[in-house]
């Protein structure tokens, strides 16, 4: 018998509103001779113990069997003393009647408090002087700003898209890419000392981010199956700037991101003039 220990590299949705958060850790007892972190999964009994243990645990792996991948896993061989202990502990481990899918269970992003969040990370920024403060940075300094500005909007709406910055046209501000779930921001916008307009781009890209959360996890969100829907069909017939401006601002998803950026920001510097 050998332990390992498993942990998730990255999230894995389970659908109903589960998922396996990035970070996420279980032991599993495999008693298959031979058994190393490279072939528990490819080896056909360690495999099969594998998918009982998750299923114990309340995990529906018949059906998700991709989840079964070295990829997915950093899986490490935990020491014989760590074995011992795991079954001397036994009794203590399997009196807490804790499936894994309630451990996973997923927070449901409720769209309306999410916004109010988001309204209150521009009211934060603005109240803490951080506008100014962007003002008289350097480059370096003005990207640390941006970056726990996103990192704040990112937790709210429970998106995970890296943020980068790229050289870019300079009329271009920057755009999501669903397929990587990377938001790109013109490196221009660094050089200037007003950060209203890259707020703005960054709240816009990242309710792109959140519209294709909704698209891919629909349970984990709140917003209507009908406007998910749309989104869909949207982001499968998606008409790009280049090839015809009117129509790709007309387009439901951007119309969303458009309207979001922009009352997130208004609301969150209205108290500035009241």
């Amino acid at each position: 018998m050998a332990l390992f220990e498993i942990t998730a590299k990255h999230q894995m949705y389970l659908g109903a509103g589960n998922q396996i958060n990035k970070g996420e850790r279980m032991t599993m007892n495999i008693h298959t001779m031979g058994a190393q972190p490279y072939n528990i999964f490819s080896n056909p009994e360690s495999r099969r113990q594998a998918i009982q243990q998750f299923a114990v645990n309340g995990v529906d792996i018949n059906s998700r069997e991709h989840l079964l991948n070295a990829g997915h896993w950093d899986i490490k061989k935990l020491p014989d003393s760590s074995l011992h202990k795991s079954i001397d502990n036994l009794e203590t481990y399997t009196a807490v009647d804790t499936p894994m899918k309630e451990i996973f269970q997923v927070d449901i992003i409720d769209d309306v408090e999410m916004k109010k969040g988001c309204i209150d990370v521009v009211k934060d920024f603005n109240r803490s002087g951080l506008d100014l403060d962007f003002a008289v940075r350097g480059l370096e300094g003005r990207c640390e700003i941006v970056l726990d500005f996103y990192d704040s909007i990112k937790e709210k709406m429970g998106i995970d898209a890296d943020l980068q910055f790229v050289n870019m046209p300079e009329n271009s501000c920057g755009g999501y890419n669903p397929y990587t779930n990377k938001i790109e921001l013109n490196s221009s916008f660094l050089e200037k000392p007003d950060c209203e307009e890259l707020l703005n781009t960054i709240l816009h890209e990242s309710r792109h981010a959140f519209q294709n959360k909704c698209v891919q996890n629909p349970d984990s969100v709140t917003v209507k199956e009908n406007i998910i829907d749309v989104w869909k069909d949207n982001m499968k017939n998606y008409i790009s700037p280049e090839f015809d401006f009117e129509a790709y601002e007309n387009q439901e998803i951007e119309k969303d991101a458009n309207y979001f950026a922009d009352s997130v920001m208004k609301k969150g510097s209205d108290y500035l003039y009241a």
